[in-house]
């Protein structure tokens, strides 16, 4: 699966972003929003790029008895949108609450045995592909500590956890021949920068989130690829632009 050239293009795009928000930011000596840390509660909203997949781990049946053998998931992009509320707690600390509308399409791809056709036969060997369509209502909350501001520009860093509950899954179900739990509960962090402008911020973040919950239905998925499968847990990678 090749998943890290992604990563890489993510995190170099974060980076030159940054930079150029810099350079962009040390051609002016003026201090935009100087009173900016004496609110203590802000609203913004984001959009975000996000690539995900799922890491899967397989069970004594697909290693004893299932003619696939092989079942990977390539990473897949999907979209985010959603609004922010920012709770300052002290000079240091904030705590952040992101209600998020996720578009998801992740993948499953399958290589098995036609047990039908005989070894000699070059069609025996087969491939296959599932890509399952799906929108989310998540809920992050996350704990933000930031460095102190200069001039402009403020580092900072997050984390937190993230619950998310797919949307109209029923009728989701009949396009797609797995079929995984409709809810999923992950381990969210991540880095960003601030800019301040004279009538918003902008902050780029890049944000890594691992999926705690097992996604597998035991009962829906049985005479079915997933059959063979213990674990099927997600894993995403999101840039995110936001503006307070």
């Amino acid at each position: 699966m090749k998943k890290v050239p992604f990563l890489r293009f993510t995190i170099s795009l974060f980076l030159v972003t940054v930079l150029a928000q810099s350079v962009f930011a040390q051609q002016t000596r003026r201090h935009f929003q100087a009173d900016y840390d004496a609110k203590s509660l802000r609203f913004g909203y984001f959009l975000g790029l996000t690539s995900t997949y799922y890491n899967v781990k397989f069970n004594n049946y697909f290693v004893n008895k299932d003619n696939y053998y092989s079942i990977t998931s390539p990473s897949t992009f999907g979209l985010k949108m959603g609004g922010l509320a920012n709770f300052r707690l002290n000079d240091y600390f904030d705590f952040r609450v992101l209600p998020t509308v996720s578009i998801y399409g992740r993948r499953l791809e399958y290589k098995y045995i036609d047990t039908a056709l005989p070894d000699s036969d070059p069609n025996k060997f087969k491939e296959n592909t599932d890509l399952r369509e799906t929108a989310w209502f998540e809920l992050p909350v996350m704990f933000k500590y930031k460095s102190e501001r200069r001039g402009n520009v403020r580092m900072y860093v997050f984390g937190g956890l993230r619950y998310g509950v797919e949307t109209n899954p029923n009728s989701r179900r009949n396009r797609s021949r797995f079929i995984t739990k409709t809810s999923d509960f992950s381990v969210e962090y991540g880095t960003g920068i601030e800019f301040f402008r004279e009538y918003f911020k902008f902050s780029p973040e890049i944000h890594f989130s691992h999926g705690l919950n097992n996604l597998v239905d035991p009962v829906n998925n049985k005479n079915t690829p997933l059959q063979g499968v213990d674990r099927l847990t997600t894993h995403t990678v999101t840039l995110y632009i936001l503006f307070e």
